[in-house]
């Protein structure tokens, strides 16, 4: 509250339970949530409940959504955020910047280039396009082939879309595909998102500063790979469904949800034996059978070893009485005393059918006598039907 004090930023606690016409309108559907109203804009939070992580969001939901970039020191502030910078030059590109910025604003920076910061030049500056002589530059590393363009200033590089800037959904595509910087903070925001890319992912648990320090720097040399260092083991428990020890870099193929261990090793001995390395996991009956029970093993038991009377109401009483059920509806039905007092409610029912052919009620009864009589024969004949259908059941039972 006091840090965001300092920002202008209004924070406010409402009670969706009271006020349920504003929660109907933001879209709250349980609790807590937090929602960042700026202007137009209604952003949702689905990031860790720190202190650091809330001040980051409400900053970056905040600023405008794309930003005008008319010199260099605007440049310069925008880089010092630290995320990835996607910077549209000419007016197309820029109307495809603003289909996608709402959604990707608390995972990137948007800019806008002005022409007023592009300067024209004829000579080669010292990082040239890949493709073509650059046509114009902002600053000696930033460099565009041609206008409009697209560029992404991410781990240190200077990336341009190559494709047709006139085409919004692939414009849409790149910037989701390249919207995190290559090493990230693991944690489960930043890691959920990066499934749905189907590229790889290194992760390193542990502490030893040579190897954090390793995969920083190898950042800029990977493609369709992403390094990602985590704290908590479970991070990388809770996707592959097993257990990591300290120290450890686990490398991940979302596409087949493969896995490979690589205790104590280096990133790039790690990144080397991947190809020839034991996979676990995939998408198998039997790989998806182990993952239900490694969960329900993970978050199950310590419930009973915490909770054990409340677990056994909730969970082991009711299984007992559906048990309980089955094996008194299996004995029921093998019952031979419930079976010949089935058989005789049927016959009775044929006995009361003034339509059938083969058993009749008399049509006058003179006295007691006679109705005994025929009672007597109808029992015979009862008798006699549940013998045929089973002889070695006796036909007092």
């Amino acid at each position: 509250g006091n840090r965001l004090s300092r920002q202008p930023i209004t924070v406010a606690k409402l009670d969706a339970t009271v006020y349920r016409s504003a929660a109907e309108k933001y879209g709250v559907r349980g609790f807590p949530t937090i929602r960042l109203i700026s202007k137009d804009r209604v952003l949702e939070y689905n990031g860790e409940r720190t202190v650091d992580a809330l001040m980051s969001f409400a900053t970056k939901g905040s600023r405008p959504l794309i930003s005008t970039v008319a010199s260099q020191g605007k440049l310069n502030d925008i880089r010092r955020s630290g995320d990835v910078v996607f910077l549209s030059i000419g007016e197309e590109t820029k109307q495809c910047l603003d289909r996608i910025a709402s959604v990707v604003v608390n995972e990137c920076v948007l800019g806008h280039i002005t022409n007023e910061a592009l300067v024209p030049i004829s000579r080669d500056p010292p990082l040239a396009s890949p493709k073509n002589s650059p046509i114009a530059v902002i600053r000696e590393d930033l460099s565009v082939s041609r206008i409009p363009s697209l560029v992404a200033l991410k781990d240190g590089l200077v990336l341009e879309y190559i494709e047709d800037t006139s085409d919004c959904e692939g414009v849409r595509a790149w910037i989701m595909a390249e919207r995190f910087n290559t090493f990230v903070k693991g944690s489960y925001p930043t890691i959920h998102p990066l499934l749905f890319l189907k590229y790889r992912l290194v992760f390193y648990y542990g502490d030893n500063g040579a190897k954090i320090q390793e995969m920083k720097k190898m950042a800029s040399s990977m493609a369709e790979t992403y390094l990602i260092h985590v704290d908590k083991a479970e991070y990388i428990e809770n996707l592959i469904s097993a257990s990591v020890e300290p120290d450890t870099i686990v490398i991940f193929d979302p596409a087949t949800e493969q896995y490979s261990y690589f205790p104590g090793a280096s990133l790039s001995s790690s990144l080397q034996e991947w190809t020839t390395a034991p996979r676990f996991g995939g998408t198998g009956i039997l790989a998806s059978s182990r993952k239900v029970f490694y969960r329900i093993h993970l978050n199950v038991a310590p419930l009973f070893y915490d909770h054990p009377f409340i677990m056994g109401l909730v969970i082991v009483i009711p299984i007992g009485l559906m048990l309980m059920c089955c094996c008194n509806e299996t004995r029921s039905k093998n019952d031979p005393i419930r079976q010949i007092r089935s058989d005789r409610s049927q016959m009775n029912v044929l006995w009361d059918d003034d339509e059938d052919e083969d058993i009749k009620k008399p049509e006058t009864i003179e006295n007691g006598e006679e109705e005994n009589e025929t009672r007597e024969e109808c029992d015979e004949i009862v008798d006699e039907a549940v013998e045929e259908k089973d002889p070695t059941l006796k036909k007092d039972e």
